[in-house]
């Protein structure tokens, strides 16, 4: 926008003289024309002449009350922007004739300008994210090609939106200056989301799935923790998902993990008495232990101190589908061996992507040297999971190699094209490239009758 010392103000001319000369219709034309040689002629005087081709006399009679009769007649009318600038400079305004066209037209912005100005402004807001992003290998790059694609503009948007406003780089400069506080204090380490979120943007409701920061942060969290998992039909993984992958937890009882035989302390044990919630959790875990019934446990029931370790020797069972649960608990609960004590089964099911609860209680219950054995879908999105699981808790495949693929797609069982990226299988390289020569996604309900076989067998005697 070209700034002028007078900006078109009353004090500087006289307004009702201005409208006459050049607020009439037949002087509309020549307002055109002056107002696209504005930016090119910046802070200096107008000049140079423009013309009008079969004018009205209308048109004609608009001029000559500007700057006079013309020197010659003729079928083409000509002003000399020189003489309509020095005629309205020494008389009813003083400040010229580009400020007095802005004047009665609004000011002359140059579009380019403000384009990339606003570009610069976008650059800027995006690159408030880069000091922290460089302790998160690949988060930068991903940023970037995030932004590119619209993503922070569409943050702000929705934020400006939230609040009444309008869409701009400033609002965007402001999302990333809270979200670099959030990714300033990650990975935690439990923290529910209400009490990270108070202590890095001052508003324990600021991470909220409902507010633009929080999906936001929830999207760049997915990013920086859980870069290999799978994006399913164009989502990202699951906000619960991915701020358990940095230590968040959205609710310490909406973090849960179903299980089965997980045995409770005993009642003797230290800091078990009356009804606290150690207690409480254990009693309920090995009521349902004796009855052979699955338990989904809270994150603040898992951390009530009420889960016992299994002991050195024994096998936990980590299956990825609750349908995997269910059989092996109907089949438990139907076999004659022991109801309840140390002979029991451990089976813990991720439900997908592994919860902070389903973290934690594994790490619980493999705390004296018990064995984690895990099998999960042979899809991509399972490779990933199970991946994930192992940056978390040590585990070894439980019929879940390249042998153990190749078996089940071979054998007829139920199974699906395989589709989306692929990953790796660092438990067993040759996994993910027999998946990839076969194409053929197997799920972890097709084999259910040979994991609970396993589970049921492999008991503590």
């Amino acid at each position: 926008m070209i700034e002028r010392q007078s900006s078109g103000r009353l004090a500087d001319g006289d307004r009702e003289a201005l409208n006459r000369l050049l607020g009439v219709p037949g002087m509309a034309w020549f307002v055109a024309r002056v107002r696209g040689r504005i930016l090119a002629a910046g802070d200096e005087p107008l000049s140079g002449v423009v013309q009008l081709n079969e004018p009205t006399a209308e048109q004609r009679a608009g001029a000559m009350r500007l700057v006079g009769r013309a020197k010659r007649a003729g079928s083409t009318l000509r002003v000399d922007l020189a003489d309509a600038e020095e005629i309205l400079r020494r008389g009813p305004w003083p400040a010229g004739l580009a400020d007095a066209v802005e004047t009665l037209t609004g000011p002359v912005v140059d579009r380019r300008a403000e384009r990339a100005r606003e570009a610069a402004e976008w650059v800027a807001a995006r690159d408030g994210l880069a000091p922290v992003a460089v302790r998160f290998p690949g988060l930068i790059d991903w940023w970037n090609e995030w932004c590119a694609a619209g993503g922070l503009k569409r943050a702000a948007r929705a934020e400006a939106v939230r609040n009444s406003g309008t869409p701009s780089p400033v609002v965007g400069a402001d999302l990333v200056s809270k979200l670099a506080a959030v990714l300033e204090i990650l990975p935690a380490s439990g923290e529910p989301i209400a009490l990270l979120s108070r202590r890095a943007v001052g508003d324990a409701h600021g991470l909220d799935a409902s507010r633009p920061l929080g999906r936001l942060a929830a999207t760049v969290a997915r990013a920086a923790f859980m870069p290999d998992v799978a994006i399913a039909d164009g989502e990202f993984a699951p906000p619960r998902d991915a701020w358990a992958a940095a230590g968040v937890v959205l609710s310490n009882l909406a973090s849960t993990v179903l299980c089965l035989g997980v045995p409770g302390i005993s009642p003797t044990g230290a800091g078990t008495c009356g009804q606290s919630p150690r207690a409480a959790t254990a009693t309920s875990l090995e009521a349902m232990r004796a009855a052979r019934m699955p338990v989904l446990l809270t994150l603040e029931q898992v951390r009530s101190g009420g889960v016992r370790a299994a002991p050195r020797g024994s096998v936990i069972h980590i299956c990825e589908n609750p349908t995997v649960v269910e059989v092996v608990a109907g089949r438990w609960a139907q076999s004659t061996a022991g109801a309840s004590g140390v002979d029991s089964p451990v089976l813990v099911c991720t439900s997908g992507q592994p919860s902070t609860a389903v973290v934690e209680l594994l790490k619980r219950l493999a705390g004296d040297g018990a064995e984690c054995r895990y099998h999960g879908d042979f899809d991509w999105a399972g490779l990933r999971i199970a991946r994930y699981l192992s940056e978390q808790v040590a585990w070894v495949p439980w019929r879940f190699s390249a042998a153990d693929y190749r078996e089940a797609a071979e054998s007829g069982m139920p199974s699906r094209r395989l589709l989306g990226n692929s990953a790796e299988s660092p438990w067993d390289p040759e996994l993910a490239i027999a998946m990839t020569e076969c194409g053929l996604a197997v799920e972890e309900e097709a084999v259910t009758n040979l994991l609970a076989q396993d589970v049921l067998v492999e008991k503590v005697s």
